[in-house]
């Protein structure tokens, strides 16, 4: 979420005026003297956006050879190898730093910290530097904690925003502080009270207008988070963030098809973020354009290499794709390196009964209930998670239509386990219920009706929404009577 000031400066023409002359002497062979700052803004510059490291080393060196007491060029070495995961080595770069009071020394001291889990100390340095500063506390705080949002320590940097809140309540880096955290916290609408000053200074700022959506999303807002991601593409019409915010937005929406357009662009923006390709699975699945969409699933394996955030959806997707087209043993494949993913990041394993869901949708019941049954072995000693598991498995089969199963189940399961989940039957009579609908046994199914509606059901609504749209749960044993009977039943 944060702005991101280097790479916006590394736009600037400024900077790559000063590029310009130094990759032109350089490419020359001619003596060039340049500030140690400027060359420390070119090395992050080909570490940052050329990723080449060993350029960034070079234009490193070069300034250690004109300054080599100068901070910057020695701060950027160490975080170097910090990034690398050698602390000691950083830790070491860090303290042969002649000048220790400097503000990137603390900061680096600090960063350390924290990737030694030492949260708590790297606070406190800073809390207690930060009394001590009398020129640009400001900036000092406001830097601070974005050393704790960097890492998502967002508590921590509240702290520091509080701080700067109360020091400088109407600068807008201030509000720009503030917003960021919030969103971090989940605090929607307290970063939308932010954000709405910052669009008051600037309403042509685009990441301010992200930032808008990211929160009405987080909201539920769909239509307020589309009109924001609008104005930030009134803006700059590619801007990549917005895309794929409106295309997110419009995929919960279900509109799928506008949805596609926004990532087909996104795949020409940027035709190396595997993101662009997994979402737009997603929509072409969704339209049943299941080829379309297996083929970009594997654009988006291809282009994670194994490593992406989004690794564990791209394995679990692809499974899906591969189910619904047939290919069992390729779908539980795929569920194999998802769970060596869970594995790795210590997820439960398989909460959403994946597996069922592949033996269910290729007819292959006896399967599903081997594993279910494997599943609740493990779970002896647990019985109220055991409920909850027969609990997805019962939506499972109803979902896949496996009616007569889902009864016999039911039947089996509910007296046994309605301890462990007291006040819940209403759900399983709905389930009943509609099964017996299903099943053609008005009788049977308006019993459990009936039931279900007397117990208060949260599910009824959900599950006869096809059948009566609109009508409210405690209505619909009467319209269901009515379309079995032809009349309004009797009080």
């Amino acid at each position: 979420m944060r702005l991101d000031d280097d790479l916006k400066y590394f736009e600037d023409p400024e900077f790559k005026k000063i590029l310009a002359q130094y990759e032109a002497a350089r490419d020359g062979g001619e003596l060039l003297y340049m500030d140690a700052d400027e060359l420390t803004d070119i090395a992050e510059y080909y570490a940052m956006v050329a990723n080449d490291e060993k350029r960034s080393n070079e234009v490193i060196d070069f300034a250690l050879q004109l300054h080599p007491d100068a901070v910057d060029p020695q701060i950027l070495r160490a975080r170097q190898y910090m990034l690398k995961g050698d602390n000691a080595k950083a830790h070491k770069l860090c303290d042969a730093i002649g000048d220790q009071q400097h503000r990137e020394v603390y900061f680096l001291q600090a960063e350390l910290l924290i990737r030694e889990n030492k949260e708590d100390d790297a606070f406190s340095l800073l809390f207690h530097v930060s009394d001590t500063i009398d020129e640009d506390r400001d900036y000092f705080i406001y830097d601070s904690a974005y050393i704790f949002i960097d890492y998502q320590l967002y508590d921590l940097a509240l702290t520091f925003a509080n701080i700067l809140e109360e020091m400088s309540p109407n600068w807008y880096k201030t509000w720009q502080l503030q917003a960021d955290v919030q969103l971090g916290l989940e605090n929607n609408r307290s970063a939308l009270s932010y954000l709405e000053r910052m669009l008051d200074v600037d309403p042509f700022c685009v990441e301010t207008w992200n930032w808008c959506a990211e929160a009405h999303t987080n909201l539920g807002e769909y239509n307020e988070a589309i009109e924001s991601t609008d104005y930030a593409l009134a803006v700059e019409p590619e801007n990549e963030r917005s895309l794929q915010l409106k295309a997110w937005v419009l995929l919960q929406q279900c509109n799928y098809d506008e949805a596609h357009q926004l990532y087909a662009q996104l795949q020409r923006i940027n035709p190396e973020c595997e993101q662009h390709f997994l979402y737009d699975s997603y929509c072409m699945m969704d339209t049943d354009h299941i080829d379309t969409a297996l083929k970009l699933i594997e654009q988006a394996e291809q282009l994670a290499g194994g490593v992406s955030v989004d690794q564990l959806a791209i394995f679990e997707h692809h499974a899906q794709l591969l189910s619904r087209m047939g290919d069992v043993q390729g779908a539980l494949h795929y569920l194999d390196e998802a769970d060596k993913m869970r594995l790795v990041f210590d997820v439960s394993l398989d909460d959403r009964l994946l597996r069922t869901r592949v033996f269910l949708e290729n007819d292959r019941f006896d399967e599903a209930s081997a594993y279910m049954v494997e599943q609740g072995n493990s779970l002896q000693d647990k019985p109220d998670q055991l409920f909850k598991l027969f609990k997805k498995f019962i939506a499972l089969l109803s979902d896949y239509g496996y009616y007569e199963e889902l009864i016999q189940f039911v039947e089996q399961k509910l007296d046994a386990y309605r301890i462990y989940d007291q006040g819940s039957e209403g759900e399983y009579y709905t389930f009943l219920s509609y099964s017996y609908m299903m099943l053609g046994n008005d009788e049977a199914a308006l019993k459990y009706l009936r039931k279900a509606i007397d117990a208060n059901a949260p599910n009824l609504t959900e599950i006869y929404a096809e059948m009566f749209p609109n009508v409210k749960a405690d209505e619909l044993y009467d319209y269901y009577y009515y379309k079995v009977y032809g009349r309004w039943p009797e009080r």
